[in-house]
């Protein structure tokens, strides 16, 4: 399937997805809500605002379960945004996933040390209006519906991928795994060499319910 689709069974026929979604990318056919993945920029305003909780994307928890159980080394990168949504340390959590079975955890901040130090030539040259690479909603509604403004979205990559790069080159064969509150970085995920998989913070919060 796409990276997010609605669930017929629980569609009522609302409507509520359709008047909330900034680039109209969700159709209603036959009483049942489907998105245009092709118009789609997966902001996620449908997921918050539907009364159904109809939504569903791809979940790669179970490809991650298997390769644990293969005891392949399995690495988590945790957004910083971690800290307002468990509201935890990070040590607590680094040992939480260790407990799932990762080898080990890291934060996103490393990526977006080395995004902040790729923007400085930029800046140096005072290059004029500069948009932010970091977000990939940010980036397909851009590259969608405001192509004109590409030339000020700066080609540095985000901090997802510039994290992951640096543990492929630490080790090739360890399997990368992205953890955030954005189901947009499924997207980007998917797209990347160096992103082997992509949970959002619910995901992890109901695998955690499991264990």
């Amino acid at each position: 399937m796409s990276i997010l689709e609605f669930k017929k069974v629980n569609c009522k026929d609302c409507y509520k997805c359709v008047r909330y979604c900034p680039v109209k990318s969700i159709r209603v056919k036959d009483h049942a809500a489907s998105i245009l993945a092709g118009e789609c920029i997966l902001c996620g305003n449908c997921t918050i605002v539907c009364p159904q909780h109809a939504k569903e994307d791809i979940n790669d928890v179970p490809m991650i379960k298997v390769l644990m159980s293969k005891h392949e080394t399995v690495i988590a990168i945790v957004a910083p945004s971690f800290a307002a949504y468990f509201n935890i340390s990070f040590e607590t959590m680094k040992s939480t996933l260790k407990k799932l079975g990762f080898a080990d955890a890291e934060e996103t901040a490393v990526g977006a040390e080395l995004v902040s130090r790729a923007y400085e030539p930029f800046m140096r040259k005072d290059s004029g209006a500069m948009i932010s690479s970091c977000c990939p909603a940010v980036n397909s509604l851009i590259e969608k519906y405001y192509p004109d403004l590409l030339g000020h979205l700066l080609p540095v990559k985000t901090p997802m991928i510039a994290h992951c790069d640096v543990l492929k080159k630490r080790d090739k064969d360890a399997f990368t795994v992205f953890i955030g509150p954005c189901i947009a970085k499924k997207r980007e995920a998917d797209q990347s060499a160096s992103v082997d998989a992509c949970l959002t913070f619910e995901e992890l919060i109901a695998w955690m319910a499991e264990e």
